[in-house]
């Protein structure tokens, strides 16, 4: 698979975006979190998502025509209505402003509806741990694609909950994971690469588990199974109450329903460690616990115990150096959208 020196992908990314109707401020915001994806090992949410996104621009799916807009807001509260405009833009906007009201007095919820794709939670996670805020976030991502334990029909979409503990030195804790036993992105990413589906993630249109995407696809359409049985299932169940009823947004399914393509509703919390304790105290016993562990003897099979958030700064450092990797399905994806765009400069492999 080539690999690109980071800031050329970077700039082709921008320039296939703004080519294909983003705004210039946005198609920056946009590109740099779509190549950090890569960058950190998750390409399902990578450059990858370029070519879907403009086609959306195209159908009328994600709307360039009229902007997020705060429809209700209270001291530590806001609810802000995305009219399908681009998913990170208002994601972006609305961690801003729940960070803004965590600093003002201490806690800030933000609820979004209407949003389109909003890609990685771990990156809004990842801007309250940058302000010293603790994150917390779930997206009903507007899908009906996995039933709960127990069950053969679908009920939620592939739903992530997420997390962001402040870290010294911007070493922070960032949990973010599907609640289905396996992520479209890890999916997506596994079928460009030929691997195997494992056991335990599918089940077809019949109710019987499956490996075979095809048989998945159906018809009839299968579903994705929960990850951790009952445990995530509950998880699942939250995400479409915070992310999709609270916000407004609906029901994940009804949206399915409907033909609409990753309508997100986003429950979005930042709130302050000084309410409860000084941040540099806060910050000394996070590096206390994360020294413990990382000296705690490994299971045999494991070299190391890797914390949340840990494993993509490596990938990063080792991208950075060595160029970032794009699979082939996805590179001649983006070339085509160059002939398309009348793009001229494509970034060279690394």
């Amino acid at each position: 698979m080539p690999r690109f020196k980071h800031d050329a992908l970077l700039e082709f990314s921008e320039q296939l975006l703004a080519g294909g109707g983003f705004p210039e401020g946005d198609s920056q915001l946009v590109a740099r979190l779509l190549v950090k994806a890569d960058l950190r090992g998750y390409p399902g949410h990578g450059v990858t998502r370029i070519p879907p996104y403009l086609a959306w621009i195209k159908d009328g799916t994600i709307n360039i025509r009229q902007r997020p807009k705060v429809e209700r807001e209270g001291k530590i509260t806001a609810v802000i209505d995305g009219h399908h405009y681009i998913g990170q833009v208002v994601a972006h906007q609305g961690m801003a402003l729940a960070i803004k009201k965590a600093k003002e007095h201490g806690a800030g919820i933000v609820c979004l509806r209407r949003a389109s794709h909003t890609g990685r939670l771990a990156d809004y996670m990842e801007m309250a741990a940058d302000a010293g805020l603790i994150g917390m976030g779930a997206i009903s991502v507007g899908a009906g694609t996995t039933t709960l334990y127990g069950g053969t029909e679908r009920v939620t979409g592939t739903n992530p909950i997420a997390f962001g503990i402040p870290g010294k030195n911007g070493r922070h804790i960032i949990l973010d994971f599907a609640t289905s036993a396996m992520s479209m992105g890890e999916l997506q990413k596994r079928l460009s690469r030929k691997e195997a589906i494992p056991d335990g993630v599918m089940l077809d249109g019949h109710g019987n588990p499956t490996n075979d995407f095809k048989t998945f696809r159906g018809p009839p359409r299968g579903v994705f199974l929960p990850f951790g049985g009952y445990k995530g299932s509950g998880l699942s169940l939250m995400t479409e109450i915070f992310g999709g009823i609270l916000s407004g947004n609906g029901l994940g399914r009804e949206w399915w329903d409907k033909g609409g393509h990753a309508v997100n509703g986003v429950f979005l919390q930042a709130f302050a460690v000084e309410e409860f304790q000084s941040l540099d105290r806060f910050l000394e016993k996070v590096d206390e616990l994360v020294s413990f562990v990382k000296s705690t003897k490994p299971a045999p099979g494991f070299k190391e115990i890797l914390l949340p958030g840990e494993m993509a700064r490596r990938t990063e450092a080792k991208q950075l150096k060595e160029g970032v990797e794009i699979d082939e399905a996805t590179w001649a994806q983006l070339k085509q959208l160059t002939t398309e765009l009348r793009i001229k400069n494509l970034p060279e492999p690394f």
